[in-house]
């Protein structure tokens, strides 16, 4: 038995060794994320060495993510890599939109939140059953008949605070094909819709007599390209509708199928194709619309300035024929600071864009978190907001950053965000820095299918 023990002394002391370098190495090493245009994401810092972060696990988790990231000549492995997947790609057998389309909705059959470029999977809350998805095949129908853009929230009366609301029915969103037939993409069940509706009514309750939410749920691109091709001569949904008869006084619903329809089929670039983030100018347009909801006509797309990179590969890397395509970096229309807010509540001056960056990171310099504080240099009324979304929300911030005094930002997604980090809930957020208005801009990927709003949602308000 002692000549065993002996025998693994050189393990030991091995192990204590290489734990050493990496305590070592986390006490000198910057603690700050960094960027990586190659993979479109930050980069893990140096994780804080305590006693606290020790015994629950972050220390070893953040250690690994840390050494995984720093990895000796990883942008050439990455370069390897994606040369092997390209020349892969060109032997496979080549997809239509349609096959592309059956593709992606499947895969967010399950209700899974917004994919995030990273390589090791994202864990992520799963929707109850009954919020899952239906994928059907193009000859079925939706459940409503399609009837054109849906109508304007002001056809509908809204509820007062207090009243119960019963959704009734399952929503779809749907393409119609040039013959009349349409194709029911995403199927919304009773149960999500009624969580979405009491979810939107228990955050207005949050703010003043006076406040508003504002909701909109963004298409992933997988269905916006279709149009753009003349695969289809539109799309519907019947989900905001729903939403806009049950939700109380307050809380207004915008329909971004409505709004993108027509630039779609005019055929503008509204999303990226090498990557699953929607473009500048989308994000525009539904900021304008919901802004006109207020009484505002907002600046145009053409009246901001930007840095425009014409070789930008997303998170999907090089697909559809695109090797490259181009993006524009906005430059705000005001000076604009921005800050971090930890959980102690003390702010830190942060980026407000990265002109100099030509990858989704500009915007915003990617999600950042827990929250954050923009100071916009307009007078805005005094009035303060806070928008709640997944990574499509930092393209679409810059474009309130006129009309509000403070935009808050937070992304609620488990990478981002829990109460620990955060150091404190949504409400008390809303109540400490005087929010007055509410803007939930979310993908399909984590909208009323998702975890994000059938858990992070309740959890940390």
């Amino acid at each position: 038995m002692k000549k065993y023990r002996i025998a693994f002394i050189p393990i030991y002391l091995l192990l204590a060794l290489l734990l050493g370098l990496g305590v070592l190495l986390c006490l000198t090493a910057p603690r700050e994320s960094r960027a990586s245009l190659k993979e479109n994401r930050m980069l893990a810092g140096a994780p804080v060495l305590s006693w606290e972060s020790v015994f629950s696990g972050e220390f070893m988790t953040g250690l690994e993510s840390f050494l995984s990231d720093g990895m000796v000549e990883r942008g050439r492995i990455i370069d390897a890599s994606n040369q092997l997947e390209k020349a892969l790609t060109l032997w496979a057998p080549k997809k239509n939109d349609e096959e592309r389309l059956e593709e992606q909705v499947a895969a967010m059959a399950g209700g899974e939140e917004e994919p995030v470029p990273t390589e090791e999977p994202v864990q992520t809350f799963a929707p109850e059953p009954t919020q899952a998805t239906e994928s059907v095949s193009p000859e079925q129908t939706p459940q409503a008949e399609p009837t054109g853009s849906p109508e304007p929230a002001a056809s509908t009366p809204a509820r007062s605070p207090g009243t119960v609301a019963l959704v009734d029915k399952d929503c779809t969103l749907w393409q119609t094909r040039a013959d009349g037939s349409v194709r029911t993409v995403y199927t919304f069940e009773k149960a999500a819709m009624q969580n979405a509706v009491e979810v939107l009514n228990a955050y207005r309750s949050l703010l003043p007599e006076n406040g508003r939410v504002y909701f909109s749920q963004i298409p992933f691109p997988g269905i916006s390209h279709p149009l753009q091709n003349g695969m289809y001569i539109g799309w519907g949904s019947d989900v905001e509708e729903t939403l806009r008869r049950n939700v109380h006084e307050g809380v207004e619903i915008v329909s971004a199928q409505a709004v993108l329809e027509s630039h779609l089929l005019a055929g503008e670039d509204l999303y990226f194709h090498t990557d699953h983030h929607w473009t500048p100018r989308a994000a525009c347009y539904v900021a304008q619309a919901i802004l006109a909801t207020q009484g505002i006509s907002a600046a145009s797309y053409e009246d901001y300035t930007y840095v425009h990179y014409k070789d930008f590969v997303g998170s999907g890397g090089p697909q559809n024929g695109y090797e490259r395509e181009p993006i524009d970096v906005i430059n705000p229309l005001l000076p604009t600071e921005g800050y971090l807010i930890d959980k102690s509540g003390q702010e830190k001056k942060d980026v407000f864009m990265i002109t100099t960056r030509h990858s989704y990171q500009a915007y915003l310099g990617s999600t950042r978190g827990p929250w954050r504080k923009f100071v916009t240099g307009a007078d805005g009324g005094g009035r303060k907001c806070l928008v709640i979304s997944d990574s499509y929300g930092n393209c679409f911030i810059p474009y309130l950053m006129p009309y509000y005094s403070e935009v808050h930002s937070v992304d609620l997604r488990r990478e981002y965000f829990d109460l620990k980090r955060g150091g404190c809930t949504v409400s008390e957020y809303i109540e400490r820095q005087g929010i007055d208005e509410v803007y939930f801009i979310l993908s399909t990927a984590s909208g009323i299918n998702s975890g994000y709003m059938s858990n992070y949602l309740w959890k940390y308000l």
